[in-house]
């Protein structure tokens, strides 16, 4: 059978970059297949997907050796076409939506390749129903839901008819919820339609089951092709920071089972430690961070204020944007001094509003908002720069000069911080340390990947030495390691006095990380509570490992916790 898609010797550089995003590679993908792309950030995944439709080089620029092929046919050779066999959608909805009625916004890809009226009329009327949009038919784009948008987003594209669906992390912005129906009906599109899929994705634990393949790639190249067993393997042996939780819970705890599921691995589990004696509970073990990393920490850290053991209390918060119903309806909220506070809850419950609350962006309607005592009603964000650091869901908001370096003296500048001395160079100097960007201090950030740009905007924040951090979905394309480093930076952070308020659909995240996790509903905080008190017994906002132990120890949500559990059940001699 004729490959769907096919790259032979394929090798690619984005312009002025120090060595090609992908090289010399070889690989084809059959009609019908749904392939998970996977690999650490920066790897080429993204890159590949953009290759399959002619964004790259067509719209990258670059250098480009090797060919790409649609059933035969360089791509490069069909193209603007080539969308109609290929479609492709990416992790933020709101950069792919033009229009300003969802209706409109459906027929929009079909007016440009000049389909009949009567013919366009059928496909949007066919597309509403199958992805149940119909309800949402002249609701304005600005007015949706992060998964409305992103429903859209996939709706349009399939109003197309492609062949090829090629997805580059749908999912990073959507709350547990959200995500799931957007996963189920990519699959039911695959299984009902004959659907070719290829998915990238970091957050490995939704998606694995559904692969009937897995690549995963490292620098450019293809480092495993194939089953998603075989991958669990691979990469316990050589990328551990690539594993699904469940699987690295087994692999961490030296047994010899590389579930893919929860399914599998409650039965495993329960194989284990059935009649087992539980160990008596320990306090886990701080988070690892290289000493340089700690060291430059340390020097960078500011002690909060002595005083209030509240860093903020928010008393009876209401707030509406213009013309719109309230968004925060009477909320109240103590977040403490020295802890990390993670919010969860559905997109449009208010949390984002809630957070530019906490650095005077907004300002409450009724109620008060007050930091360390003080009452923030009459602040300017302006004023709270270097006690107050605030990293929104883009970092391109924060990325425009043309080094690193340069975005991080003009942030020192904005706070009223020295620029150009000894004690900026050592400030700007051990931020990128702690954060793994030291070597690309003078690379331009927009050529960073993804997970990059992400830190390097956290870097702009940080150089201005903040008590306080205030962060939305700082977890966003980040691969599995460079989620560790930021939770054991994070983790120091607070060990040292900080305070952190973090935004998060990544519930593992949280599990592993905060101290205080706080559920968001309606604009209204609903619960509040320690990770084992809130984390445990939901259906979406439960991590891996707590689903894994549920009925056995409800209070497990950490892997070392699920690690320490099973180390003990396990009979002697028993290894991976």
């Amino acid at each position: 059978m004729r490959p769907e898609l096919e790259v032979q010797q394929l090798t690619y550089w984005y312009p002025d970059a120090a060595r090609p995003a992908l090289s010399q590679l070889d690989w084809q993908l059959t009609r019908g297949e749904f392939v998970l792309l996977v690999g650490p950030s920066g790897c080429g995944k993204s890159t590949l997907l953009r290759t399959f439709n002619g964004l790259v080089p067509e719209f990258y620029g670059g250098q480009i050796a090797g060919t790409v092929r649609y059933r035969g046919q360089v791509v490069r050779d069909l193209g603007r076409g080539i969308a109609r066999h290929v479609g492709m959608v990416f992790q933020d909805p709101e950069r792919q939506l033009v229009m300003s009625e969802v209706e409109r916004e459906i027929a929009f890809g079909l007016e440009n390749i000049q389909v009949p009226q009567a013919e366009m009329r059928r496909r949007v009327a066919e597309i509403m129903a199958f992805f149940d949009l119909t309800r949402l038919r002249h609701k304005r784009t600005t007015d949706l839901s992060g998964g409305e948008k992103q429903k859209v987003a996939l709706a349009a594209v399939m109003a197309l008819q492609p062949d090829v669906l090629l997805l580059d992390e749908p999912t990073s912005q959507l709350d547990p919820g959200s995500a799931q129906e957007i996963l189920d009906l990519v699959k039911r599109m695959h299984e009902e339609l004959g659907l070719t899929v290829v998915l990238v994705e970091q957050r490995l634990d939704r998606v694995l089951h559904l692969a009937d393949r897995v690549v995963a790639m490292h620098e450019g190249v293809i480092e495993y092709d194939g089953s998603p067993a075989g991958f669990a393997h691979h990469a316990a042996e050589v990328r551990p920071e690539l594993l699904a939780p469940v699987t690295k819970l087994f692999a961490a705890a030296g047994l010899p089972e590389r579930p893919l599921t929860v399914r599998d691995a409650r039965l495993a589990v329960a194989a284990y430690v059935e009649g087992a004696t539980a160990p008596a509970p320990v306090a886990p073990e701080p988070a690892k961070l290289p000493a340089r990393m700690k060291e430059a920490l340390t020097r960078l850290f500011r002690p909060a204020e002595p005083g209030s053991e509240a860093m903020y209390e928010l008393r009876q918060v209401r707030f509406a944007y213009e013309g719109m119903r309230d968004v925060l309806k009477g909320l109240d909220l103590v977040v403490p001094k020295g802890r990390m506070t993670a919010l969860l809850g559905a997109n449009g419950t208010g949390k984002s509003t809630l957070l530019r609350h906490l650095v005077a962006l907004h300002r409450a309607q009724e109620g008060k908002v007050l930091l360390e005592g003080q009452d923030l009603g009459q602040r300017q964000a302006e004023d709270l720069a270097g006690t107050v650091g605030y990293l929104s869901q883009n970092p391109g908001d924060y990325l425009f000069h043309d080094t690193l370096k340069q975005e991080c003296e003009f942030s020192r500048e904005l706070a009223g911080l020295s620029v150009g001395d000894a004690a900026s160079e050592q400030a700007i100097e051990d931020v990128l340390t702690t954060l793994g960007l030291l070597a690309h201090r003078d690379h331009n950030p927009r050529d960073l990947s993804g997970g990059e740009r992400q830190r390097a905007a956290l870097a702009t924040v940080l150089v201005q030495h903040p008590r306080v951090l205030l962060l939305d979905e700082p977890t966003r394309g980040l691969d599995s390691g460079q989620k560790d480093t930021l939770g054991s930076w994070l983790h120091h952070y607070v060990a040292e006095g900080g305070t952190v308020v973090l935004i998060t659909h990544d519930i593992e995240f949280a599990a592993e990380y905060a101290e205080q996790v706080v559920l968001l509903d309606d604009g209204q905080v609903v619960a509040t509570g320690s990770p084992q008190e809130m984390l445990t017994r939901g259906l979406f906002y439960t991590p891996q490992v707590a689903r894994v132990f549920r009925g056995v120890n409800n209070s497990i949500v950490t892997l070392a916790a699920g690690v320490e559990r099973l180390t003990a059940a396990r009979p002697a001699g028993t290894r991976a």
